[in-house]
């Protein structure tokens, strides 16, 4: 066997060393790099039954490793809040979480992935609901979020114990089950994204700049990996559940 046929066979067995061989163009974007910025509104989804609006910006940097494939890193600030419908020992419950969290995620555009060389090129042409289309994006990440509750009132009563040595009931001074929680600390979230890019340029060839802009519409959900995001982690009926929050955004994305 000489080795035009045995160049033919691997190349006939894995069609990707075909494609990087005689592919027109390289399967690494032209531009390779994105920074977004935006801003939206959030929504709490812990232990307090009034969901409320918060405000959240972020700030996210992209590498493409590919078509359709990147990674990045996005970093966010925003207000969490919540409030219960009735008082639960003498008060009504309330949280405004001020949050700042950084989350590493990768995202999949599946057109972006799946288009050839001579479609990527002539794309220009399309309109702009079809590139529109074309950008749909899922994305997944992990994170740690910093909490600071602002304005907690954790009341104070007389909680029964045992004690360890004796096994005699003892009555000692405590944070009632269902106002225990932290203050401030660090909690780690698992994060899930689905958006696209509205293009605000035209990308047609012979106007083409060192860059390109977009309009980035993105719905996001943060699960908590504890319970600590409205500040409310006691052991008590009703708390069976981790914390989320969702975030809807709109950002301007500068690929370049």
């Amino acid at each position: 066997m000489n080795k035009i046929s045995l160049f033919a066979i691997l190349c006939f067995t894995f069609p990707n060393l075909g494609y990087s061989q005689f592919g027109n163009e390289s399967p690494i974007p032209y531009f390779r790099y994105s920074v977004t910025a935006g801003m939206g509104a959030n929504q709490l989804y812990g232990d307090l039954d009034k969901r409320q609006i918060g405000g959240s910006v972020y700030l996210r940097g992209n590498y493409f490793l590919t078509h359709g494939v990147s990674i990045g890193l996005e970093l966010q600030e925003g207000l969490l809040r919540g409030k219960d419908s009735m008082e639960t020992d003498g008060i009504v419950r309330k949280a405004v979480n001020l949050y700042h969290a950084a989350i590493l995620g990768v995202r999949f555009q599946p057109i972006k992935f799946l288009q050839d060389d001579h479609l990527r090129r002539i794309e220009y042409r399309e309109s702009v609901v079809k590139r529109t289309l074309n950008s749909v994006y899922v994305g997944a990440g992990i994170g740690v979020l910093h909490g600071l509750q602002w304005d907690k009132q954790r009341v104070v009563g007389e909680v029964e114990r045992t004690d360890p040595v004796t096994g005699d009931p003892i009555i000692i001074e405590s944070v009632l089950p269902a106002h225990q929680g932290r203050n401030h600390g660090f909690s780690y979230i698992v994060s899930t994204n689905l958006g696209f890019e509205i293009p605000l340029h035209s990308l047609k060839p012979d106007l083409l700049d060192s860059y390109v802009w977009n309009l980035v519409v993105n719905g996001q959900l943060n699960f908590s990996l504890d319970d600590e995001l409205d500040g409310y982690s006691g052991d008590y009926a009703g708390n069976e559940h981790r914390d989320i929050y969702g975030l809807f955004s709109l950002g301007v994305n500068l690929r370049f």
